[in-house]
């Protein structure tokens, strides 16, 4: 009896370990709101949101040392647009045509996507304005770690109805490392509905990651809104089965 007693323990201690391995830190993510108060026509976005989520809104007159993370907390990541900056609008985005005085009520609350599709960029706030044709970087980056990036880009009336989002390897903007394109819209439809994602990037120079998007054609291209996320290290997954394995011996060793 107490042999048993003592595998059951031991069978325990084991399972209680598998426990808190399969609930991981939770990895950094981070959304960005391309516009803020401070550029033509457009609007931060109130944090938190409706689902509960922190943002980042920017533009091209500042720098960002020290970007908020979704859930809140403060973060490491820092973002700065590069040389080429293609310029900050909402109107003809998914609100439509837009005033000069940026009224909040005839913009981002006229902005109608499909905010389910969307999942945390489906912020109207966050999505209804844009920037055009830019190179920007995310800084300050893990140099151990892989990131997904998530675009989200809308316009209608476009010369080039595909945007391109490519990661290069350092400030240059010449060397693509990866890239993805999205149709942000056709004529008078703009995207409601489709992102696109770059998985699994490295950090590149300087532990950064070096970004532009523009038209597939070279014409203008759009980023509304885009997520960063960190991908939790395969090392924690090993941990897991290791400890797996580790109740099942014990198992056996009961019977």
């Amino acid at each position: 009896m107490k042999n048993k007693l003592n595998a059951l323990q031991r069978m325990g201690v084991v399972a209680g370990s598998v426990m808190l391995l399969l609930a991981p830190a939770a990895a950094a993510k981070v959304l960005i709101d391309f516009g803020n108060d401070l550029s033509y026509r457009c609007h931060s976005t109130a944090n938190p949101d409706v689902n509960g989520n922190y943002w980042n809104s920017v533009w091209s007159g500042a720098y960002y040392s020290n970007l908020i993370n979704a859930d809140g907390t403060p973060g490491t990541m820092a973002f700065g647009f590069g040389s080429t900056v293609g310029g900050v609008d909402s109107y003809n985005g998914p609100a439509g045509p837009t005033d000069a005085q940026g009224t909040p009520n005839d913009m981002y609350t006229n902005a109608f996507v499909n905010t389910v599709a969307l999942g945390d960029l489906g912020i109207q706030a966050a999505v209804f304005d844009f920037y055009v044709s830019s190179t920007f970087t995310i800084q300050n980056l893990d140099p151990s770690k892989l990131y997904h990036l998530t675009f989200y880009g809308s316009h209608m009336y476009n010369t080039d109805n595909t945007t391109v989002y490519t990661v290069y390897t350092s400030n240059n903007y010449v060397t693509a490392v990866a890239s993805n394109s999205l149709l942000v819209g056709v004529a008078n439809i703009f995207n409601a509905d489709k992102v696109v994602t770059i998985s699994n990037v490295a950090p590149q120079f300087a532990n950064s990651i070096w970004i532009g998007f523009r038209g597939s054609a070279g014409n203008a291209g759009y980023l509304n809104a885009m997520r960063i996320e960190e991908v939790p290290e395969p090392a924690a997954l090993m941990l897991v089965l290791t400890g797996i394995a580790g109740v099942r011996r014990v198992r056996r060793g009961r019977a």
